[in-house]
């Protein structure tokens, strides 16, 4: 970017980095031998550099306006709002000919179509299940 050149340099040197700074929303785990410290990644002037900056960013203004608006409608809000990822996120892994017999899937990435299930045979016992050795996901998740 030219901001180390010694004269006519695009910007000052301090301006090129990036920093991080730890993300306190989130828990240090650890993998293995490896101590994982959340962080977010901007700019000197504060331009998101990763992913995870705008997501923080979102749920800060969620909070803010969330809360102004329900304190409008007589709620106590006093605690703030959290905003979740739901557990209820499923992916379904489908083989490449079943995936080429549906057009719905092809044009917008997502199902379309389809009926729930019989009454009784909605199989909520199997999310819980282990995977069988005859889908791909477990050779996936290996």
């Amino acid at each position: 970017d030219g901001s180390s050149y010694p004269n006519g340099g695009l910007r000052g040197t301090h301006e090129a980095g990036g920093y991080l700074a730890i993300d306190t929303s989130s828990p240090i785990f650890l993998r293995g031998d490896t101590i994982f410290i959340p962080a977010i990644f901007v700019s000197y002037h504060g331009a998101a550099l990763d992913e995870k900056t705008p997501l923080l960013r979102a749920n800060h203004a969620l909070n803010t306006q969330g809360s102004r608006l329900l304190s409008a409608l007589g709620m106590d809000v006093s605690s703030g709002i959290i905003a979740n990822i739901g557990l209820e996120q499923e992916i379904f892994l489908i083989n490449r000919e079943e995936y080429y017999r549906r057009p719905d899937l092809q044009m917008t990435g997502r199902t379309l179509i389809g009926a729930d299930a019989p009454r009784g045979q909605e199989m909520c016992d199997h999310y819980m299940a282990a995977l069988s050795t005859a889908t791909p996901a477990l050779a996936c998740m290996q």
